[in-house]
């Protein structure tokens, strides 16, 4: 399978919405559409989660390698990026990650997020994939990439940002395309950029996981600080109806 047919459907543009609070998803695919939510936990709980984050067992996971040449993609198989990734809910049955709580910090705050998104967007996971953190600092851009196949329309993807402060100076921002990008090449990024979010603490991002994206890394005058996302995501979901929805309550 070539990369073109894995990622075979793309978008000429992209409609960004900010939304004052969570709604039920009505119909899927969310397709060209990205929301973005500001504010969205109370400040006690951003800082919790933020403050979970610092307690991670951070490891180099978050790696997306260039192809193998019939994929038609560059590097031969080493690294188009290399995050500091910490990996909590893994697969469809849900389990835990590489950082399982061995420590005693254990998974909690992950699977609440998770849960939360459920109720508050109404809809359950029938094919949940992954729920991790990211951390760049600067140089460490992130690869143009999808989250899914072409073929699963009924996914989602949620970006959650954990930072308690950031400039805007320091940059950041997620970046949409209308094409894969191979090998994450910037100048290739800048012509085939649909639109962008700033990076933003408390910010909540909802999107179609099969749109071409990438997290620029922090401008060097953010030092080592870094920028910190939560990604949780699934491959297809089932929107609830409204008796599901009181029961999910």
């Amino acid at each position: 399978m070539s990369l073109e047919e894995f990622n075979g459907w793309t978008t000429d543009s992209i409609n960004i919405h900010h939304i004052d609070e969570p709604f039920y998803i009505e119909d899927l695919p969310l397709a060209d559409n990205v929301y973005v939510l500001d504010n969205y936990l109370a400040p006690n709980l951003h800082r919790a989660l933020d403050d979970y984050l610092s307690h991670c067992s951070w490891q180099k996971t978050n790696e997306v390698k260039g192809g193998d040449g019939s994929w038609n993609t560059p590097r031969g198989g080493l690294p188009n990026h290399q995050l500091w990734g910490a990996s909590f809910i893994v697969g469809h049955n849900q389990r835990d990650g590489h950082y399982n709580g061995a420590d005693g910090y254990p998974n909690h705050m992950a699977r609440w997020l998770n849960r939360k998104l459920q109720t508050d967007f109404g809809f359950t996971w029938t094919k949940f994939q992954y729920a991790g953190a990211n951390s760049q600092t600067h140089g460490q851009n992130g690869t143009c990439h999808s989250d899914c196949a072409a073929w699963d329309e009924w996914n989602i993807s949620f970006l959650y940002y954990t930072n308690q402060f950031w400039n805007p100076n320091w940059g950041g921002k997620l970046r949409f395309y209308n094409n894969h990008v191979a090998g994450g090449i910037l100048e290739y990024m800048d012509e085939y950029e649909i639109g962008s979010v700033d990076f933003k603490p408390n910010r909540l991002l909802m999107f179609d996981g099969r749109i071409q994206h990438g997290a620029e890394a922090p401008s060097e005058k953010a030092k080592y600080i870094d920028r910190r996302s939560i990604v949780i995501r699934g491959d297809e979901c089932r929107l609830l109806n409204k008796e599901d929805r009181y029961a999910n309550h």
